[in-house]
C-alpha cells in the first residue's frame, strides 16, 4: 500500500511539474525565409539618398513559407574608430526608400561608434504575390529574415540594435512577436507604431471604438494618456487595402465577417497566444503622437494595441512608451516635444544610445 502511495504521489507531481512547464512553454517562432550571402551583390554606387560613406549590396530575401521572394538593397557605413554595435534602419511605407526618413539619426549612432544599416526592398515588403496582398504578417517574414541576415553576416560586436518608424516599426514588432529576434535583438526604438497592432479594428466598419493610449495605470507609459481612433486614414487605408489583399478598409461599406477575421489573424496582436510578448533580453522604446495639435492618424491606437501586452518588467529589459506633443504632422515623432520638454529627436537618439549594448 505504502508503495502504491508513493508511486501516486509521484505521479501526481510530475504531472503538476509537466502542466507547469506547458504553462510557461514559449510559442514558436514562425520560420524566417533565407538569403544567400553567396548571392549578395556589392553595387557600384550607393542608391540616392544614402550617407555618402556607405557601401551598398543587393539581394534578395527566398522561401519565406507564403511569400514570393524580393529584392533588396542594402548600405552599411562602420565608424571612424571601434564599433560599438549595430543599429539596422527600417523605413515606413512599403519600405521601398530605404534612406530612414532622418539621416540625423544615423549620424549621431555613426559618432558613437555605431555601425548603420540601411534597407530599400525592390517592391513593398507587406505585399505577398508581386503587387497583391494576403497576408502582411507571412510578408513580415522578409523584413525579419534581413534583421537575421545582419545578425549572421554584418554585425560584428556590441548591441544589435533595430530602428522603425511607421509600418518599419511594424515590420520590428513582427519581427519580435512571429519571428523570434527577440533571441538577438538588444534594443528597439519604434516610432509612431507599430502601426499593424491590430488591423481589424483599423479596418473594420462600423469602426471600432476610440482608444485611450497609454492611460495612468499602464505600465511604462511617459506623459499623460490621450484618445485616438484606431481606424486607417487617407492613403493608408488604401495600403492596407492593397496589402491585405482585402478591398475596403475603413471604406463606406460595412466589412464581412471573414475580411474582418483575415485581418485580425495577419495582425501583431492576433487574439491567439500564438506571438511571444516576452523579449527578457531585449530593450524596447515606443514614440507616439499625441493629440495635442489634433493632428492625427491611427498610428498611436495601432501601437497601442500591441503595448498593452506589456505588463511587467519581466517581459523586456528596458521599457518605455512616451507622449510625443507637437509632432511634425501625423507621425513626425522627431520634430515634437516629450513630456519633459526635450525633443523627439535628442530623446530617442539618447534612449538608443543608452539601451543599444550587448545583452545576448
Amino acid at each position: 500500500m505504502r508503495n502504491f502511495m508513493v508511486v501516486a504521489l509521484s505521479a501526481f507531481f510530475a504531472m503538476i511539474a509537466a502542466t507547469a512547464a506547458v504553462a510557461h512553454t514559449k510559442p514558436s517562432p514562425l520560420p524566417l525565409g533565407t538569403i544567400n550571402p553567396r548571392s549578395v551583390t556589392k553595387l557600384q554606387s550607393c542608391p540616392s539618398g544614402y550617407l555618402g560613406g556607405m557601401t551598398c549590396f543587393s539581394g534578395e530575401v527566398q522561401a519565406c513559407a507564403n511569400a514570393d521572394d524580393l529584392g533588396f538593397t542594402f548600405g552599411f557605413e562602420n565608424p571612424s574608430g571601434e564599433i560599438t554595435g549595430t543599429v539596422v534602419f527600417l523605413d515606413g511605407g512599403g519600405g521601398t526608400d530605404g534612406t530612414s526618413g532622418d539621416s540625423n539619426y544615423a549620424q549621431a549612432y555613426l559618432q558613437q561608434g555605431y555601425q548603420v544599416v540601411y534597407l530599400a526592398w525592390d517592391t513593398d515588403w507587406e505585399y505577398t504575390r508581386g503587387s497583391g496582398g494576403s497576408s502582411i504578417k507571412e510578408a513580415a517574414c522578409r523584413p525579419a529574415t534581413f534583421l537575421q541576415y545582419v545578425y549572421e553576416n554584418l554585425y560584428a560586436k556590441g548591441g544589435m540594435c533595430a530602428q522603425g518608424a511607421s509600418a518599419g516599426s511594424g515590420a520590428v514588432a513582427y519581427s519580435l512577436a512571429w519571428y523570434g529576434a527577440g533571441s538577438y535583438l538588444d534594443n528597439v526604438e519604434l516610432l509612431s507604431g507599430p502601426v499593424f497592432g491590430d488591423i481589424e479594428q483599423g479596418c473594420a466598419v462600423p469602426n471600432a471604438s476610440t482608444v485611450e493610449v497609454c492611460p495612468k495605470t499602464e505600465y511604462g507609459c511617459n506623459g499623460a494618456g490621450w484618445p485616438d481612433s484606431p481606424a486607417y486614414i487617407e492613403d493608408d487605408k488604401i495600403d492596407v487595402s492593397s496589402w491585405s489583399g482585402i478591398s475596403g478598409c475603413n471604406g463606406r461599406q460595412k466589412t464581412t465577417p471573414s475580411a474582418n477575421s483575415a485581418w485580425k489573424q495577419m495582425s501583431i496582436v492576433d487574439g491567439t497566444n500564438n506571438p511571444s510578448f516576452d523579449y527578457p533580453d531585449t530593450a524596447m522604446a515606443g514614440w507616439l503622437c499625441s493629440n495635442d495639435d489634433s493632428v492625427q492618424n491611427n498610428s498611436a491606437a495601432e501601437g497601442e494595441f500591441f503595448y498593452q501586452q506589456f505588463t511587467n518588467p519581466s517581459q523586456v529589459a528596458l521599457y518605455s512608451v512616451t507622449r510625443v506633443n507637437h509632432c511634425a504632422g501625423t507621425e513626425g515623432v522627431s520634430e515634437g516635444q516629450v513630456p519633459d520638454g526635450e525633443s523627439g529627436f535628442n530623446a530617442i537618439s539618447a534612449n538608443m544610445l543608452g539601451a543599444c549594448f550587448k545583452r545576448h
